[in-house]
């Protein structure tokens, strides 16, 4: 019986919070041992580091039970399940293969699928090749529900999927604001915020527009607006309308980006640890976030060792967004672990190998991390060859006022300047504090002084106290 309540736990131990939230209020168990075994499996989702045993005199069954009724409830409500169902069966139509069963099946759907379901966009294409089969068939008895169905949603269909042709447009200008001047994308709040919000559009649509909403808040750093966003999700994760869990790993890891750049640290870090708890194409970005997270959280040994960890998973992944993310912070997390001359060698290699991928998406992250590698190992006039050679102080500074970046690069490259003896201690406090100075008009990037001063402390710390001295006389004065 140990073994079976092992089992079992290992089992309830692998939910999120929000699927034990959804299982919880659907229930309606007659047997009050079940409600129990349920109840604690909902405590312990939501507290993980004080989990209540459960109890061994209870009837195996009934834990056989749960476990099938949590495996089956999920799986109905799964979205991601329900779009396996729709491509296997648009193939049996469009191979001429679909069974008597399976037409059933569809026609079973065609009742219960309206067009605020996850995936309505795709059954209604279904629909469209399954109106065809039959009618070239002369199947009229089937023929005709499923015309009716069509002619019904047409109008839901057309504008959802010219909602969708928006979504797109807003995404490439959003995207685009990391490598352009020209892209003012803030003008798409208020079409993303009315889509989310519309329960009568399909849940795939509205969450595409959440997805968006958050770049584009992120790019902004409209945090408070997020928030907003992420209380609304929040509610939504506790029923069937967004339900997956690869879609809850990727709003987990949304939320722990979101605590983190509020500085609510102990709350990003438990959505960063949900966010990795399943394995997709996305886990090693989710893990990067968290690596960040722990990093400011001064948990350089835990961020060393999940990140050793996964450099198998990232062998395996052909998304360069994610390899340029992994590396980067693999790189800054050797640095705290008083690994300098390991991280600069690791990111050197990379650069050598990746260079035309890091320059077309991450630059600015990846060389914020090489070049206080640099720093740290007392590489200083291979940090101004590598700054000179790429021209970074040049491109930081086209992009400096219009987007998240922090003159990073810039005070590197100052503090190598100074300690090759080649400019002297005022010129690099004046040049630090003017730029710190300016980031105050920014709430965000105020915020972030603090840290990016700690990073250069280490090799000059008089000079930095003496920067903070004039940051601090400059903000009274403008009081």
């Amino acid at each position: 019986m140990r073994l079976k309540l092992v089992t079992f736990s290992d089992f309830a131990n692998q939910l999120y919070p929000h699927e034990a939230d959804y299982l919880l209020g659907i229930q309606h168990f007659s047997k009050g041992v079940n409600k129990q075994i349920l109840d604690i499996i909902h405590y312990n989702c939501h507290n993980h580091l004080k989990n209540r045993e459960y109890d061994p005199s209870i009837d195996k069954r009934a834990y056989s039970y749960i476990k099938t009724w949590i495996t089956q409830a999920l799986d109905k409500a799964d979205v991601d399940k329900f779009y396996e169902w729709l491509a296997y069966t648009e193939k049996q139509v469009m191979i001429d293969a679909i069974t008597s069963e399976e037409e059933k099946e569809i026609l079973a759907y065609v009742k219960t699928i309206s067009p605020s379901q996850y995936f309505f966009l795709r059954f209604y294409e279904l629909m469209q090749y399954f109106r065809d089969y039959l009618l070239i068939r002369v199947r009229n008895q089937f023929y005709k529900p499923i015309n009716n169905y069509l002619q019904k949603y047409e109008a839901s269909y057309h504008r959802s999927m010219a909602i969708n042709i928006r979504l797109n447009q807003a995404a490439e200008e959003i995207i685009r604001q990391h490598e352009t001047l020209d892209a003012e994308p803030i003008h798409y709040s208020d079409f993303l915020k009315t889509t989310f919000n519309d329960p009568s559009l399909d849940g795939y649509t509205r969450y595409r527009a959440a997805v968006r909403l958050t770049f584009l808040y992120y790019n902004y750093r409209e945090f408070d607006n997020l928030r907003v966003v992420y209380d609304e999700l929040d509610k939504l994760f506790k029923t069937d309308v967004f339900y997956s869990k690869r879609i809850l790993a990727n709003y987990y890891s949304n939320r722990a980006m979101m605590h983190s750049k509020l500085n609510e640290l102990a709350l990003a870090e438990k959505f960063g640890y949900l966010s990795i708890r399943q394995k997709n194409s996305d886990y090693l970005f989710y893990l990067a976030n968290l690596c960040g997270v722990l990093l400011r959280s001064g948990k350089y040994d835990k961020a060393l060792k999940i990140m050793s960890s996964s450099i198998p998973e990232l062998k395996k992944t052909n998304s360069f967004y994610n390899k340029i993310g992994f590396t980067s912070f693999y790189t800054r997390t050797l640095v705290y672990n008083k690994m300098a001359k390991n991280a600069v060698s690791y990111a050197t290699t990379f650069l050598e190998a990746y260079k035309k991928e890091i320059f077309e998406t991450r630059w600015h992250l990846f060389f914020s991390a090489y070049l206080q590698a640099l720093l740290s190992a007392e590489k200083f006039s291979k940090l101004l060859s590598v700054a000179k050679r790429y021209n970074l102080l040049a491109l930081e500074k086209k992009f400096i006022d219009k987007t998240v970046y922090m003159p990073v690069l810039l005070w590197y490259n100052e503090v190598a300047l100074y300690m090759e003896g080649k400019q002297p201690k005022e010129k690099l406090t004046e040049t630090i504090t003017t730029s710190a100075c300016k980031l105050l008009q920014n709430k965000y990037k105020a915020g972030r002084i603090n840290e990016l001063l700690e990073t250069i402390a280490e090799t000059i710390p008089l000079e930095v106290a003496l920067i903070r001295n004039r940051i601090t006389q400059f903000q009274d004065k403008n009081i």
